[in-house]
């Protein structure tokens, strides 16, 4: 059986219908760009997104310190977490950057990219051998410590006419709030588009691992004459609560083949909105998707410039995900996609990170709120009053067996 978990301590008692969860509430650190604080634009909706995460049995601790640099803002990160401790942070605004280069290598061209791990793994020791303001090296304790979620639109207005990034924040703030009431529901079904590259025996088995997090059913389309630019973009017009995409990439836009031939069109950043993807959650199989530095980043465009979307993992450089299961598995037992993020981090970290690991995955960032779960588990109105004082009686669910 399944059990919703929270921020909390458990104690199990012997009812085969209820768990007795005493909660012992786990700090998040909310970083705000201080301008963007101080201009209250977002003070509405950020304090109901504050509101949101106290009631959902953690402590949200909110800092507007203007850091001057990503070493400054990492320090305050492992200072709280080890004066107080810390599951995670959220990031919301144009905040520091830490980038890491590595040197080309066999068929792995040199590569620079915006690198999140650095503010997770805030113990492990991060070196600049030729000091050049980019980190190379990645040594001792390498495992993440928390989990990281960016909150991030002013590099998403130029596909806007007229939307400020603080009126991009407060859209998502209001759908955040709806989501979490269960007010904004879709069908809990998954589509695994997988492009000629990886069709076949990789397709079925992410598709698979997709299933873990999926109630419903989980279409897997993967035929190279059917995997298009324009089936990719009228299948995102049907409901899905997860996407895993798997498509060649550059920040702002997807180009898919047709066998061995770049003739299955692209879809650009500008398209989504008119589009209008009715998905919740992306897993972005597409390199350099997520480059966050990159004006349209396309996988904040999903989460940020859509009337739907929520989340969205995907990597800052080449590379992606791999081991999906790592990450879908955590999402369908209940936990926070922040958890399964770390989860999947922790799984690569065993014995320290190889060069196939950071080629791979050193650019991997989430967008969007990391303490969200997905539909299955969102709590009901009374268990979030019962949360809120300490204590809550949480119905075991019916465990869903996974294909």
């Amino acid at each position: 059986m399944k059990v919703k978990w929270f921020a909390c301590v458990a104690i199990l008692v012997c009812n085969p219908f209820f768990a007795l969860v005493a909660l012992a509430a786990e700090n998040v650190e909310v970083v705000v760009n201080n301008s963007l604080y101080a201009g209250g634009q977002i003070t509405v909706g950020l304090n109901q997104y504050l509101q949101n995460i106290q009631s959902q049995g953690y402590n949200p601790i909110l800092t507007t310190t203007n850091f001057t640099d990503a070493s400054a803002l990492r320090a305050h990160l492992a200072n709280r977490h080890s004066s107080q401790g810390l599951a995670g942070a959220v990031f919301i605004g144009d905040l520091p950057v830490t980038n890491y280069e590595i040197a080309a290598h066999g068929s792995w061209s040199h590569d620079e990219f915006p690198c999140d791990l650095y503010f997770q793994d805030i113990n492990g020791t991060w070196g600049d051998s030729d000091s050049n303001g980019r980190y190379d090296s990645h040594t001792g304790n390498v495992a993440p410590e928390i989990w990281v979620g960016r909150l991030l639109t002013h590099k998403l207005t130029g596909l806007h006419t007229g939307r400020t990034e603080a009126g991009m924040l407060n859209a998502y703030f209001a759908r955040n709030n709806a989501y979490r009431a269960s007010q904004l529901s879709i069908s809990n079904n998954g589509l695994a588009y997988v492009d000629d590259d990886w069709s076949g025996y990789y397709a079925s088995l992410w598709s698979n691992d997709m299933r873990a997090a999926v109630g419903g059913a989980v279409t897997l389309i993967q035929n190279g004459a059917i995997t298009v630019a324009t089936d990719y973009k009228n299948r995102l017009q049907t409901e899905y609560e997860h996407v895993l995409l798997c498509a060649h990439s550059n920040p702002s836009s997807h180009h898919f083949k047709i066998g061995p031939d770049w003739s299955g069109g692209i879809v650009y950043n500008s398209e989504l909105e008119a589009v209008d993807p009715q998905v919740f959650f992306y897993n972005l199989f597409a390199c350099s998707n997520a480059d966050y530095t990159a004006d349209g980043y396309m996988a904040g465009e999903y989460v940020f410039g859509t009337d739907m979307g929520l989340l969205s993992v995907g990597s800052s450089k080449t590379g992606s995900m791999l081991n999906f299961n790592d990450y879908f598995g955590p999402l369908g037992a209940g936990n926070i996609f922040g958890e399964a993020w770390k989860n999947w981090w922790l799984a690569r970290a065993g014995g320290g990170f190889s060069d196939y690991e950071k080629d791979w995955h050193y650019g991997m960032t989430m967008i969007g709120d990391p303490l969200l779960l997905t539909q299955e588990f969102i709590p009901e109105p009374t268990t979030l009053s019962l949360l809120m004082l300490g204590l809550v009686f949480i119905r075991r669910r019916k465990s869903r067996v996974c294909n």
